[in-house]
């Protein structure tokens, strides 16, 4: 019998209980191996089964295309809801007739059914009952806890923005005087001056700087929010920098600086973006090739294709595209804070200046200690000072040294990606205009790459693995049989 050992542990809790996904890797390993058991082992670690984010769960991906090609008899969970978590109930029982089409049994440490059995069907369709009736249940305590959580002031929606953080010791959102400074900058310049202008001042992303001086920014700013349910606005559990007559300074200048309609209007949503959009085959950048031909609606269909036209590559309708490309971009942006932390953690191990710069830390720590010891025992008449001058010179010539090379490596590291910038809820992309849509875009995308079928989507802060979006078949004009020329 070959059996899959499917690992999952929702990412809700990621921080807190850690033996219950080590209990998972030791605990089910085992128990196959005395049942006699051969396994393959999925392992999806931290991560949400809610239906419609299949993409966050690729060894549950894999293991279905395991199941569909017969590779697999048996399915081992530490309970059954791993596989699916579903407040409708639908996926789980999608995969109870997955199996039962493939002749698989869902197993657990303490029963194995099988689901073209009777019995066990309804067993399993009870357990999938109980189990959503228990998301609706929590999804409901979680829904209660945030609104009275919002209703009291507390700040609730993930990292804040600067100059906010969380203090982990005394709890809430405290102010960092450094970063309080640079807004404070932005903020007095936004009064007078456009977003673009200010992003050119002071080196920070345009979208920044427009996030920055958004309604609800400057809302927070002023230490406040707004209730979602009534409209109200709540005195948050946070420190104000700015006071309303300056929040409303900045909100006449954006009114005043509004273009009038005179703004630019791009062919489409990814058009002229730096060569964002390339064709798979040439590389060529892919731009947008206009229809002719007018619908009785008045609009058209538009087409993206090769700017060279080349061989291989077809034209793919516009629209399917940008909506394909902006709900791929929009799920990966609700699960930012994981990706960020995974770049982090790539970008820390594959980044050949991350050990350079620890070995510069250490040879800095080395120096000091030697330079502390140094004047401890000039300090105590171990040593004149006239004796110690050039070995101190030495130490200071060799810090110099290493700050020198530090700054030089620095240089050298990968780009920071604008978080910050990023940090957009769902919520708000239908209140963007084309503009501020299309910076988000190029601001978190670096390539999207055109084929025949599919597409791909590169993201800078999930390196080496692309998204890949699916794309309809050409449409093929029918081809008409030869003509009937017989006379009845």
């Amino acid at each position: 019998m070959t059996a899959a050992i499917y690992i999952r542990k929702s990412r809700d809790d990621a921080g807190k209980d850690q033996h219950r996904l080590t209990a998972q890797r030791e605990q089910l390993p085992a128990y196959a191996k005395a049942q006699g058991w051969k396994f393959e082992i999925y392992d999806d670690g931290h991560a949400s089964a809610t239906r419609g984010k299949v993409e966050l769960l690729p060894e549950r991906s894999r293991l279905e295309r395991d199941i569909r090609a017969g590779k697999i008899d048996t399915i081992l969970c530490i309970e059954l809801s791993r596989l699916s978590r579903d407040d409708s109930g639908r996926d789980f029982l999608e995969w109870v007739q997955l199996c039962a089409d493939h002749n698989v049994k869902l197993a657990t440490l303490s029963q194995v059914l099988d689901p073209n059995e009777i019995s066990h069907n309804i067993l399993l369709r009870l357990t999938d009952t109980m189990s959503a009736s228990e998301m609706l249940w929590l999804k409901k305590r979680m829904r209660e806890g945030r609104e009275e959580a919002i209703r009291a002031g507390k700040y609730i929606n993930g990292n804040p923005p600067p100059p906010y953080y969380h203090d982990p010791v005394e709890g809430g959102l405290k102010i960092d005087q450094e970063k309080r400074k640079e807004v404070e900058t932005v903020l007095s310049l936004a009064e007078t001056t456009s977003a673009r202008k200010i992003a050119k001042s002071t080196g920070l992303a345009e979208i920044t700087i427009r996030r920055m001086i958004s309604d609800d920014r400057l809302l927070m700013y002023q230490g406040k929010r707004l209730d979602p349910q009534t409209g109200e606005t709540i005195d948050g559990q946070w420190p104000a920098i700015i006071d309303a007559e300056q929040a409303e300074r900045i909100r006449a200048g954006r009114r005043t600086r509004k273009s009038n309609g005179s703004a630019r209007h791009h062919a489409g949503l990814l058009s002229n973006l730096d060569g964002l959009l390339q064709c798979g085959y040439c590389g060529r950048t892919a731009k947008t090739w206009r229809n002719s031909r007018i619908k009785n609606d008045g609009t058209r269909n538009n087409y993206y294709g090769c700017s060279a036209n080349c061989q291989k590559s077809r034209l793919v309708q516009q629209q399917i595209i940008d909506d394909k490309v902006v709900g791929n971009l929009l799920r990966t942006l609700d699960n930012l804070e994981e990706h960020a932390a995974a770049w982090l953690d790539y970008t820390t191990k594959n980044d050949p200046t991350a050990q350079l710069l620890q070995d510069l830390d250490r040879e800095e720590k080395d120096l000091k200690a030697k330079k502390n010891r140094l004047i401890e025992a000039i300090t105590e008449g171990v040593i004149e000072f006239a004796d110690a001058k050039e070995t101190r010179l030495q130490i200071e010539n060799a810090l110099s040294a290493i700050e020198i090379k530090r700054k030089r490596v620095r240089s050298e590291q990968p780009a920071e990606i604008n978080l910050e910038g990023l940090q957009i809820g769902r919520e708000k992309w239908p209140e963007m205009n084309e503009n501020e849509r299309r910076e988000i875009i190029q601001e978190a995308i670096s390539s999207i790459k055109i084929y025949n079928s599919y597409a791909l989507i590169n993201y800078p802060l999930i390196p080496n693995q692309p998204a890949r979006i699916h794309l309809p078949e050409p449409y093929k004009t029918p081809r008409r049989g030869p003509k009937d020329t017989s006379r009845k």
